[in-house]
């Protein structure tokens, strides 16, 4: 086996490897562990879960989000759920995190256990968590309101307005208390009705008043027995009691002081009360905080839309015993353009055409010329692949830019085979190659097994006999999400 073949062996065998772990990292179903019940769960709105989240009961991980579907205005979720779940009559779902900044999940309530069993396929009732914009907008209110109430008070209290209604509240208690003068005039006879009746019950008590005096004394007697008794409690009482008048003591003091340093526009709700120029900056710098926060959104926002997708690959070329591969990214600025970046291990070099003249002179004024032409291979080791994509049609790719470090185009479709996604490439590039009268290209077709996992098979420079070879290779992709998911998974770990 030639060098160059082992190499490529080498790859297949790390794809392999690489395959196992994102098939043990992403819990992808496969034997045993695909006897699966599934079950759908409505939302309102799932923003954060995405396909392959964790659905968790208490906390413990049960299964994964196998769909996420719009239906009729509502977001609707498959649910991937091990057998041994049970879930009762009343379950429902909601939509929850792990702490302030974690990653999304969907958290599973499974009812009362006194309830019946639901069946595999039950659906489910979802709720979801106030939103960041939804915060955002309270706040917004929460600083309206707060505005219109400092307006008002500034309104209420400060200027000659203010005097004048402090001045009608005094005018009302002076009518009251004429009022009240004036009661107690009309209603005279009653109350020497009273008095005449309290002092008929000052005659009789004086007759009860011994009877009174004897059972006051038996209960003098039984309280002093009681104080000694208690009276180690007491003295604690008291002193608590005390303690507590002081501290009352003390904050009427504090809140006489506070008030007073409002009245007089001392500090920052005193000048809120008494001073305009404060209620203006307050409303400017209101203002300036909003225009903050709607710039921070605006932010966030353009770089929530950029999607970055990372691909290694490999293959084999059995025809000329070569192999190839590649490592790199695409970033997605928006749904139909794209830039790709990678580092290619070509399998050839690039042929070079060396031409010299050789003059032979013979000393008596004769010499003789020819022309001597070599041929060598330029053997470098990597390439680059520095490219700008475009989606035509939903299904249609164009490229352009560097293929292995040499300029030229490809075109790329996408189709559906089995049910599984399938994509056609055709690539043509280093159109002035000195050892072919004919641009290097290459057809290959693209089989995606998994989300993550795919094989390739086609013809690499069908026209150049010398290096022509069909290829077969395999190579792994992941998403930004696919790399989120896994460095959180990482972190944990640690």
């Amino acid at each position: 086996m030639t060098p160059a073949a082992k190499i490529g062996l080498f790859m297949l065998i790390g794809l392999i490897i690489l395959g196992v772990f994102i098939i043990k990292i992403q819990d992808i179903p496969i034997g045993q562990r695909g006897h699966r019940q599934l079950v759908i769960a409505h939302f309102p709105t799932v923003a954060g879960i995405d396909k392959k989240s964790d659905v968790r009961i208490s906390g413990v991980r049960v299964g994964k989000v196998q769909k996420v579907m719009l239906k009729d205005g509502e977001a609707e979720l498959v649910l991937s759920l091990n057998r041994d779940v049970k879930l009762h009559v009343g379950a429902s779902a909601r939509v929850s995190s792990l702490g302030m900044l974690g990653d999304k999940f969907v958290e599973v309530l499974p009812g009362s256990p006194g309830a019946p069993l639901l069946p595999p396929g039950a659906e489910l009732n979802g709720t979801a968590p106030p939103s960041f914009d939804d915060v955002l907008r309270t706040a917004s209110d929460l600083g309206t309101d707060l505005k219109q109430v400092s307006f008002a008070l500034r309104k209420s209290m400060g200027g000659e307005p203010g005097a004048e209604k402090l001045t009608e509240i005094v005018d009302n208690v002076r009518e009251l208390t004429a009022g009240l003068k004036d009661l107690i005039q009309a209603n005279r006879g009653n109350v020497n009705a009273t008095t005449a009746n309290f002092r008929d019950f000052s005659a009789e008590l004086k007759d009860q008043l011994p009877r009174l005096a004897d059972k006051i004394a038996d209960l003098a007697d039984t309280l002093d027995s009681m104080v000694q008794e208690n009276r180690t409690d007491l003295h604690g009482s008291v002193a608590n009691i005390r303690d507590l008048t002081g501290r009352l003591k003390v904050t009427a003091d504090n809140l006489n002081k506070i008030s007073g340093k409002i009245a007089s526009g001392e500090g920052s709700i005193g000048k809120l009360v008494n001073d305009d120029t404060t209620v203006n900056n307050l409303n400017d710098t209101l203002k300036s905080v909003q225009g903050g926060v709607d710039t921070l959104k605006n932010t966030v926002g353009r770089f929530e839309r950029y999607h970055l997708n990372m691909t290694l690959a490999s293959e084999s070329l059995p025809n000329v015993s070569e192999s190839r591969s590649t490592f790199g990214f695409d970033l997605w600025t928006n749904d139909r353009r794209f830039f790709r970046v990678e580092y290619v291990d070509p399998p050839f070099g690039r042929l070079k055409t060396k031409v010299e003249t050789i003059t032979t002179d013979y000393g008596d004024g004769r010499h003789e010329s020819f022309t001597r032409t070599s041929t060598k291979m330029d053997e470098y080791s990597s390439a680059v692949n520095a490219q700008m994509g475009f989606r035509l049609l939903p299904h249609t790719i164009i490229r352009g830019g560097l293929f292995e470090s040499r300029g030229g185009v490809g075109v790329d479709q996408d189709l559906q085979v089995l049910n599984r996604p399938l994509r056609l490439t055709l690539e043509a590039w280093d159109f002035s190659r000195t050892e072919s009268n004919s641009p290097h290209i290459r057809v290959e077709g693209r089989l995606y097994l998994d989300r993550n996992l795919f094989l390739t098979a086609g013809w690499d420079d069908p026209t150049f006999a010398r290096h022509s070879s069909v290829l077969i290779g395999a190579g792994l992709t992941w998403s930004d999400e696919d790399m989120k998911y896994m460095l959180g998974l990482a972190s944990r770990g640690f």
